[in-house]
């Protein structure tokens, strides 16, 4: 597969989702750009958006969807019926868009922390 851009990113996220708003299709990088940026915060990696890593892909598409998921109901979308891959959810109890982009989210963030973190020790004067 190799690196991809947060454009390359970006759709496999909206082919991930079905029936994006165009509004929100249209700064798919903005997401994945927060979500790169989170992961770099999270790993203390230097990740960038021009050339992702394989390593760091499942976990910054995750977060993505994740991302527009949680966007697409805030914006008023139809989330009645959410979509990934396979992957079907109707209404029920909880709204589908919240648990599916909870799920999603930590589904990223375990994927990050199975990558490891960087620690930093400080020693404090006294």
């Amino acid at each position: 597969m190799g690196a991809l851009s947060n454009i390359e990113v970006g759709s496999v996220v909206l082919t991930m989702i079905e029936d994006v708003p165009s509004d929100l299709s249209g700064i798919i990088t903005t997401f994945v750009d927060n979500e790169v940026f989170f992961a770099e915060q999270l790993t203390g990696d230097n990740i960038g958006t021009s050339a992702i890593a394989e390593r760091y892909q499942p976990a910054i598409i995750s977060l993505t969807a994740s991302a527009v998921v949680r966007m697409m109901e805030m914006t008023g979308a139809d989330v009645s019926n959410i979509r990934l891959g396979d992957l079907s959810v109707s209404k029920g109890a909880n709204s589908p868009a919240t648990v599916t982009s909870a799920k999603l989210r930590e589904d990223g963030i375990r994927k990050l922390e199975n990558l490891g973190f960087v620690l930093n020790h400080f020693k404090a004067l006294g």
